[in-house]
């Protein structure tokens, strides 16, 4: 624990993580330390994507050992080869997200945004955009046969793909906002607790806060770091990285858990004794019942405290387009992503919005970045800095949206994204900055193996108007506020 300072800015959560350790409960924060030093190779991308299954190939980054695999195949090809499968998978989660998964998925462009794609798309290629992309991006991963810049040409255009496909679905806030609150205090009380994480469907939702409201005992349902909900968002305790820790305190009764979630918060729950349920075989009035029997009994480690708890609300494009239109001297400066534990939890999303609104800057945001926000009241209720929360299946496609209704990419200071939850945000990243627009990624990406392939993806993406800046380290907050307010 003597490092407990760079795991986490919020004091209740570092004293909950005294608390789990005096327990003996190992979290992901340990799980993340064991497993330093991480594959140098990966981390790299200098260990081969393709799938020949004569190898696994790897290259000497340092070049006293390997300097090609086994077919050939060089640094820049096997680095570009991998940046493309990552957007191949992007591009498949975008699609299962856009609900179109049965059948041919394409772009749905805001109306302000549809000349710059089909102007971007024809600089890396032109033809149509659909999901028969991916196909392509699969078939030139079965046997290297392609240079570095056609792969990475390829990866920026699954990334635009996977950024139209966010506009598939209409924001949640499209007709008004839609409020959330956040926070420990959203546990305070003695109602029994219900935690659900990952993606549940709909339908369980509403039947859990039926049952529970129908209940004698008192129950409420709470989201674990997950936005869960449609014109109501379930009061979140806290983000994602947060949600074993949550569940370790004592708080939660019975936990709902849906895909996506990860395997750490159910083997969680069945070492503390905790009712744990699959969300596509629960049943709502079954999860009440278990949480009001489990009440009575652990210990909770989590003392009441019904101030910490931050409160803001979704907004839509056109909301946030409208805003820029009124103040024409602002420019939108979007901090969004998920947690890291790369970096001190929350210390990205609370120290630049200060620095940013310092430099006339209107900030917005989405995810676990805009949770920490709202945490420390940024999203609402301090009068220094306003943050706006956009919707975060498409935090960056309405950034630009904005930005562009609002009287062009000019009007954008940048998109950085504190973390990447995984390969769709990466592709959505790359989408955004083939579109023209200023993006920043605070944790490093598998590309500094090879010179070639950053060379080459920064030489396209400049192609298209746009600038895509990496670290070989996970970033500083003042090295990405000086990526900010330099133009």
């Amino acid at each position: 624990m003597e490092s407990i300072h760079i795991k986490t800015v919020d004091p209740i959560s570092q004293d909950l993580l005294r608390s789990a350790a005096r327990r003996g409960i190992d979290l992901n924060w340990e799980r993340y330390e064991k497993q330093q030093p991480q594959d140098g190779f990966l981390r790299t991308g200098l260990s081969c994507p393709y799938g020949c299954l004569q190898g696994p190939c790897r290259i000497d980054p340092f070049g006293r050992g390997a300097s090609k695999g086994l077919c050939g195949l060089e640094r820049d090809g096997m680095a570009a080869a991998l940046l493309l499968r990552l957007c191949v998978n992007g591009a498949l989660e975008a699609v299962n997200m856009s609900g179109k998964a049965g059948g041919s998925a394409v772009p749905a462009w805001p109306s302000a945004l549809a000349k710059p794609a089909a102007a971007t798309l024809k600089k890396l290629g032109g033809g149509d955009l659909s999901s028969a992309e991916i196909f392509a991006g699969v078939a030139a991963l079965a046997r290297p046969a392609e240079g570095a810049p056609a792969l990475v040409r390829r990866a920026l255009r699954l990334g635009l793909l996977t950024l139209g496909l966010a506009g598939v679905r209409p924001s949640r806030a499209a007709k008004k906002p839609v409020p959330f609150s956040v926070g420990y205090g959203v546990l305070a009380g003695k109602a029994a607790t219900i935690g659900v994480c990952g993606q549940v469907a709909p339908d369980l939702v509403d039947g859990l806060l039926t049952a529970a409201k129908a209940s004698k005992t008192a129950v409420r349902v709470v989201s674990l770091g997950s936005w869960i909900g449609g014109k109501a968002l379930l009061p979140m305790a806290c983000t994602s990285a947060e949600a074993e820790l949550v569940t370790a305190s004592g708080a939660i009764d019975a936990v709902v858990w849906g895909p996506v979630a990860g395997a750490a918060v159910p083997a969680l729950c069945a070492q503390l004794g905790i009712p744990a349920f699959v969300a596509a075989e629960a049943d709502a009035k079954a999860v009440v019942t278990a949480a009001v029997k489990a009440k009575a009994k652990g210990e909770k480690c989590l003392q009441d405290d019904p101030a910490v708890v931050g409160a803001g609300e979704v907004i839509s494009a056109e909301t946030l387009a409208a805003e820029l239109k009124a103040d024409k001297k602002a420019h939108l400066a979007v901090i969004g992503g998920v947690d890291t534990l790369q970096s001190p939890l929350g210390w990205l999303p609370t120290e630049l919005p200060p620095a940013l609104a310092a430099a006339k800057c209107k900030v917005a945001s989405w995810g676990d970045a805009a949770l920490w926000m709202a945490k420390r009241g940024f999203a609402g209720g301090n009068p220094g800095v306003q943050a706006r929360v956009l919707d975060g299946a498409r935090g960056a496609l309405d950034a630009i949206d904005a930005a562009v209704s609002a009287g062009g990419l000019s009007r954008l200071r940048g998109i950085a994204f504190t973390g990447l939850g995984g390969s769709r945000d990466l592709a959505s990243a790359l989408g955004a900055a083939a579109l023209g627009a200023r993006v920043c990624v605070a944790v490093p990406l598998p590309l500094w193996g090879s010179s070639g392939t950053r060379d080459a993806l920064a030489a396209a993406v400049k192609s298209c108007g746009g600038s895509f800046t990496h670290f070989d380290h996970p970033a500083t907050a003042d090295e990405v506020r000086a990526w900010f307010i330099k133009r």
